[in-house]
């Protein structure tokens, strides 16, 4: 998205940017974690290795544009390393990806706060902590400075404020 439409004032984006002619403020960064109901990790076994994932099933997100989602992503000794797991089920829907993590179906690996809840109640437990992925940037994206209006610049620092005191 180069260019804005529709009265768009600006936009909160995950990852990393492509060049822009827009503006961008980072915001903060995503923790990612990989976790798994208790019942999976009953059954399957806990890991406390990469090398392991062989004999582990995961539900895999696919993104709607690259297609692929067959990999969980690590940091190991400060390098990304991307490590294939089976799995039987790929879905392109978060609700349902977590939902199907409660369930068991296997490993899952998003942002850390979409799951808070979950981990905290221990519907899902964290798995690899020690292999957690690399954070995930978050920016906001908006036209020119000059073209940005007071209530748009109230927006990008409220928005700044509330991520850093969740981040």
């Amino acid at each position: 998205m180069d260019g804005f439409q529709d009265g768009v004032d600006c936009v909160i984006r995950t990852g990393n940017l492509n060049d822009s002619t827009l503006v961008s403020r980072r915001l903060g960064a995503l923790r990612w974690v990989t976790c798994a109901a208790p019942s999976y990790v009953e059954e399957m076994g806990t890991t406390n290795r990469l090398q392991d994932l062989q004999a582990h099933q995961a539900v895999h997100y696919f993104s709607s544009t690259t297609r692929r989602g067959s990999e969980l992503h690590f940091v190991e000794d400060g390098h990304c390393v991307a490590v294939p797991v089976s799995g039987k089920v790929a879905v392109n829907e978060t609700g349902l990806y977590i939902k199907l993590g409660i369930e068991g179906r296997g490993l899952i690996q998003l942002a850390e706060i979409l799951v808070a809840d979950q981990l905290r109640s221990g519907e899902l437990v964290e798995v690899l902590a020690d292999w957690r992925p690399a954070p995930v940037p978050v920016s906001l994206l908006y036209p020119h400075r000059r073209f940005l209006s007071p209530a748009t610049h109230a927006f990008a620092d409220r928005t700044a404020e509330l991520f850093t005191a969740v981040g």
